[in-house]
């Protein structure tokens, strides 16, 4: 008898479907919804490589160090925001405020992902990753954690009433039409910016907004 038969009846486990993979180009939407992220990953997807993809290569090419390096400049020079991950003491608490050398060193820091966002519209030629700028699923970055966000919603906000004020076509009722606004926006940046428009395809969302978060208060003082 095999070796088997001594433990009786013989046990088969149950097939099991195997998971299907999602596609990768899917998964970016799911970078959405951190709010932070590590500096490798960021290289990886900047370049159009998968983050466990590139890590188990363990190369870096020539193109990626050098953006390595223009992500460390920036880093150092408070040009992007970054958290450090901290790290726990003998008595349970978490130690942070580390240089920023030694949190590049420890891979203990992750970089705010709205301020790459912005760092990335600062740039002085055109290379804006679709994990930052894919208009079909990027949402308003960043929620009203960040002063510098929130200032600039209010001046959206605040221009929209202007330019309702002004002109009939932009408004209902008493408030702004952020449809014929963005519209408008829309229409003048393609005749006096036809080459730089890819960026407004989601200001209609971000006006909606600004409307929505301070649209009330500003009409509160109007009133």
């Amino acid at each position: 008898m095999g070796s088997l038969a001594k433990f009786g009846k013989t046990h088969i486990p149950p097939y099991r479907k195997k998971a299907s993979m999602p596609n990768s180009n899917n998964c970016l939407r799911y970078w959405d919804l951190a709010d932070h992220i590590r500096i490798d990953d960021a290289i990886a997807l900047w370049c159009g490589v998968e983050p466990a993809e590139l890590a188990s290569l363990n190369f870096e090419t020539q193109c990626m160090s050098a953006k390595r390096a223009a992500l460390v400049t920036a880093l150092r020079t408070e040009r992007l925001e970054y958290e450090d991950l901290g790290i726990v003491t003998s008595r349970g608490q978490v130690f942070k405020g580390a240089p920023i050398d030694e949190l590049l060193e420890k891979d203990r820091l992750v970089i705010n992902k709205a301020s790459l966002r912005r760092w990335f519209e600062q740039l002085p030629f055109e290379d804006r990753p679709a994990f930052l700028f894919d208009e079909a699923r990027q949402p308003v970055l960043p929620d009203g954690s960040e002063a510098a966000e929130m200032n600039s919603l209010k001046a959206i906000a605040l221009m929209a009433h202007l330019l309702a004020k002004s002109a009939s076509k932009y408004q209902v009722g008493n408030r702004p039409n952020a449809s014929a606004i963005s519209e408008a926006v829309i229409q003048a940046a393609e005749e006096l910016m036809p080459s730089d428009t890819r960026g407004l395809l989601s200001f209609n969302k971000k006006l909606g907004e600004a409307l929505k978060l301070f649209g009330p208060e500003i009409n509160g003082h109007r009133t």
